[in-house]
């Protein structure tokens, strides 16, 4: 639960998030890439995190980001 409040802390401290997502997942394209931080959930193992992929405010959860 610590490094996900961590990794919660960093990704609010630079406003960005970089995708790690399963290959069989429909945005395993942009994988690696960084994106900016539209909105954060209550921080928990499931968190969602609101990324703004061009121009599309898209939902991941905390595990699918670095």
């Amino acid at each position: 639960m610590k490094k996900i409040f961590q990794r919660i802390d960093r990704i609010r401290g630079s406003g960005m998030a970089t995708l790690n997502l399963k290959p069989s997942s429909s945005y395993y394209h942009l994988n690696g890439n960084r994106f900016p931080v539209d909105s954060i959930g209550k921080p928990d193992i499931k968190c969602r995190v609101t990324l703004l992929i061009d121009g599309n405010l898209i939902d991941f959860t905390i595990e699918e980001l670095f």
